[in-house]
């Protein structure tokens, strides 16, 4: 009996420890990943019940630049939703959908920053009255989402400022992410957080701090963030980073420490019937907030994890960080959902979906994918969009096909089949007119109709023909060497260019490999429009020889057109579009026989001719379909035998439809 029970015990103790250990995970860094310019400590209370926040921020900032700084600037960004005058939210009558009209006073948002001091020799000094809102971008003076504050003496290369910020906050009822839908809170762009000082293409050094407009997200510093959130004890909560302490107050509140280390933002949610689902990748922590009515999608949110954490870290690198937390909303909360942010995304999802369906899986893949693409790899999201947004959406792509099988990875329902490569092609290629835009512009220049299909679909579209023309191996040495040089900073566009450039350089084929280049930088810097058809099928029969032949009378011959017949045969290929690229063309004959042809594109029009005994039945331009922007794939093959591919064809473009319904109802409920 003994032996039973200290079996037991221990059995009871290993549970206990492993259950422990999923609980928590050690944030801290043997050495920094990142230069850590800006670190954070900020202690918050959360009034639940009046919708305020109130908080002692202190800021340590570093400046790494060879210049003196006379002045700090601050993203705002919770004032953005103040009033309807903000550059967010002037000329919307809706976000997301839904109207923010005729909203009450506590409603609408606002920051109050009672004092900001700077550390001293001789102790603080108050700089409260050198602070400013300005609008650097569009000059619209109701517009306060960017501080700047006059330092009282330069901050020299190399020294440090501590500032201190007693601020108080107005959370807005959800208007975009950021907000509260009745009992569910979520702080994203919350806290007074500085722009990133850097050096400018011209060569001079300023700061990078953009007003908040509705197409733009991301750029900040790396740092190290210590946040210490105090709020009512019914609720849950969620967060970047690790908790360190939960501590329980007399007065019926939790304070919770999270810290995070080498991130470039911090994020939180609290709600009090959050179910949570945890568990490991390898070293890494997985943390799963769902509402009780979404508990269904656990299991997959963590299988859809879990497989993109071993594909990014065999196709791209390691995942550093020790947590993932994952928040999926609430219904009514939902349009804080399907967002990114440092070691936390937040996902979206309605009660039933079905497993055929991967939509939910595909969103939050997409977010964790920006952990690497936004999280280490920072780039400008507010200026060169594409560089997260495109990386991403191929890696999504690359993903959910891989994980659930191409063809069917998306959608797999009543013989209706397709996956996440084919939904991103077609966003691109459907839109109305692939000429609106170059790709490489910010984020602000544009529309709420072409963001998705250029910024999104296309850029990853091209990532993705590259892969098919260079093969998945060169393709992941490209990234992998991409993401190795510039995580932990902040590159621009050329700094992939230049690296995208010097890997096609050493292909086999030198001519190929500047053929491509030029191909992505098409795809990313000019609005060409890529479509190439098949426009026509001819045979021609060639009797066979009848008549007299022969030069001499002793020499005749007479034919009498018995021999076997031949054929003249042309296919007719068009270049509809303005770019040029050289293509594959894949000729059949009737005989079963093929003929794999080249052609430039360089004219607008291409006659092919064969002289043989059997007939031409069907032509297609880029058999592969290696060249996915191509817009037109309908118009790519012809053939003389009726088969169902076009029909297929058509049937995919109203499948996007479809899809379209299922997003609409997953995020607008």
């Amino acid at each position: 009996m003994g032996r039973i029970l200290h079996l037991f015990l221990l059995i009871l103790q290993f549970f206990w420890s492993v259950q422990a250990s999923f609980g928590q995970c050690d944030p801290f860094f043997k050495q920094p990943l990142s230069a850590r310019p800006a670190n954070y400590e900020i202690h918050v209370t959360l009034d639940d019940e009046h919708k305020t926040v109130s908080a002692i921020q202190t800021v340590r900032f570093t400046n790494q630049s060879p210049v003196p700084i006379l002045e700090l600037r601050f993203y705002v960004y919770l004032n953005a939703f103040k009033n309807t005058e903000s550059t967010f939210l002037k000329g919307a009558s809706n976000i997301f959908g839904r109207s923010y009209i005729d909203r009450k006073r506590d409603e609408w948002a606002w920051v109050a920053l009672d004092r900001l001091e700077r550390e001293g020799r001789d102790g603080a000094i108050d700089l409260t009255g050198n602070m400013r809102y300005i609008q650097p971008d569009d000059g619209n003076l109701a517009d306060q989402t960017v501080l700047a504050v006059l330092l009282d003496e330069p901050l020299l290369p190399g020294e440090t400022a501590v500032v201190k910020l007693d601020w108080r906050a107005q959370i807005p009822k959800t208007i975009a992410r950021v907000g509260y839908s009745k009992d569910f809170f979520f702080f994203c762009h919350w806290f007074p957080q500085l722009g990133v000082f850097e050096q400018r293409d011209a060569g001079n050094w300023g700061w990078n701090c953009h007003q908040f407009f509705r197409q733009t997200e991301f750029f900040a510093d790396f740092g190290v963030y210590d946040v210490y959130v105090t709020v009512a004890d019914r609720f849950v909560m969620g967060a970047s980073g690790c908790l360190v302490e939960a501590q329980q107050n007399s007065n019926g509140t939790t304070t919770w420490h999270y810290h995070a280390e080498d991130v470039i933002d911090f994020a939180w949610s609290v709600y009090p019937y959050f179910t949570v689902l945890e568990d490991r990748w390898e070293d890494v922590q997985i943390r799963v907030l769902l509402p009780p009515d979404h508990a269904a999608m656990g299991v997959r949110y963590l299988q859809a994890l879990k497989f993109a954490l071993e594909y990014l870290d065999k196709h791209v690198g390691k995942y550093p960080y020790p947590s993932i937390t994952v928040v999926d909303p609430p219904l009514h909360g939902l349009r804080s959902g399907l967002m990114e942010y440092p070691t936390l995304v937040t996902a979206g999802t309605f009660y039933g979906i079905p497993a055929c369906i991967r939509t939910s899986e595909s969103l939050v893949v997409h977010e964790f994918v920006h952990q690497y693409f936004m999280g280490m790899v920072a780039s400008n999201e507010k200026e060169e969009p594409w560089l997260d947004e495109g990386f991403v959406t191929y890696f999504e792509d690359r993903i959910i096909d891989a994980a659930y099988g191409e063809k069917h990875a998306l959608v797999d329902i009543l013989g209706i089949c397709f996956d996440n490569r084919e939904l991103t092609r077609l966003e691109y290629s459907t839109m109305r007119n692939p000429r609106e835009g170059v790709v490489a512009r910010p984020a602000w220049k544009f529309s709420d109709s072409n963001r998705k299909a250029l910024i999104y679909s296309k850029t990853a579209t091209t990532l993705r023909t590259v892969q098919e023309l260079v093969g998945e191996a060169k393709m992941d040495t490209l990234i992998r060497t991409y993401f190795e040089r510039w995580k932990f900073r902040h590159p621009r566009g050329s700094d992939f260019m230049a690296i995208l450039k010097h890997e096609l350089v050493f292909l086999p084929d030198t001519v190929f490999g500047r053929q491509v280049y030029g191909l992505f930088e098409k795809g990313i810097y000019e609005a060409e429009v890529l479509d190439y058809a098949v426009t026509k099928i001819s045979n021609q029969v060639l009797f066979a020889p009848q008549g007299v032949f022969g030069e001499l009378f002793s020499d005749f011959r007479w034919e009498d057109g018995g021999g076997q017949q031949s054929y003249v045969s042309k296919v007719e290929v068009q270049r509809l579009g303005d770019w040029v690229f050289p293509v594959e063309i894949k000729v059949i004959f009737e005989d079963g026989g093929s003929q794999m042809l080249a052609w430039s594109g360089v004219e607008g029009l291409k006659v092919f001719e064969f002289t043989g005994g059997s007939r031409v039945v069907s032509a297609q331009v880029d058999p592969g379909h290696k060249l996915g922007l191509d817009v037109d794939w309908n118009n790519n093959s012809m053939t003389l035998k009726p088969e169902d591919g076009g029909l297929w064809r058509l049937a995919l473009k109203m499948i996007f439809w479809v899809q379209g319904v299922f997003h609409a109802i997953s995020f607008l409920g």
